[in-house]
């Protein structure tokens, strides 16, 4: 994401957290990020793209979690870490804007956050997907993640983490939406 495109996603996802998804215009994004409609209108068609622009900018920061990965020896240890940055960035959004971003998407034919498009998508989110295909493979090598096939499993976990996020946050996070995703995590891998 480039300076521009960022700024405007940042300063709408923090408007978002404070007057909610549907109570923020985009004359107010534009100015809390400094920029005239026409450039918010250049960069994306509507609030909606700004959810997916959320989320592939958390993908594309991954580069730097990857190098976290490299002090971690366990492949099961490293794929937990490489998911944790996407639980720990979608459980601060807070539960109403989740649920908002989650709507917004079924609106559109879950194009965004299904477990099956999730190969379809973004150059961004295909190495994420490959990153994780190759630790469960790497896991399941060195005895540390169970056999199965590694396909099936991320796509089992990927569908569980959407039900646990459309609960938590249709319930106002009333549990411990990671701590649950780590008991799903251990039970898969």
């Amino acid at each position: 994401m480039k300076g521009t495109e960022k700024r405007i996603v940042e300063a709408a996802i923090q408007l978002f957290k404070e007057k909610g998804y549907e109570n923020t215009s985009v004359a107010e994004i534009c100015k809390a990020s400094h920029v005239t409609k026409g450039t918010f209108y250049y960069h994306y068609a509507n609030k909606d793209d700004l959810t997916f622009a959320y989320y592939e900018g958390i993908f594309d920061d991954l580069t730097d979690t990857m190098s976290d990965l490299l002090f971690i020896e366990n492949a099961k240890d490293q794929l937990w870490r490489l998911l944790e940055y996407s639980i720990d960035n979608t459980i601060s959004l807070t539960p109403p804007l989740l649920k908002a971003f989650i709507m917004s998407d079924i609106q559109k034919g879950m194009t965004f956050f299904s477990p099956y498009k999730s190969t379809s998508s973004s150059e961004s989110r295909k190495k994420q997907h490959a990153m994780q295909i190759g630790l469960i493979k790497k896991g399941q090598k060195a005895g540390e993640i169970r056999s199965g096939n590694p396909e099936m499993m991320l796509h089992t976990f990927i569908s569980a983490l959407i039900g646990i996020a459309v609960d938590w946050a249709s319930n106002d996070g009333c549990f411990d939406e990671k701590e649950e995703l780590r008991k799903v995590f251990d039970t898969i891998f």
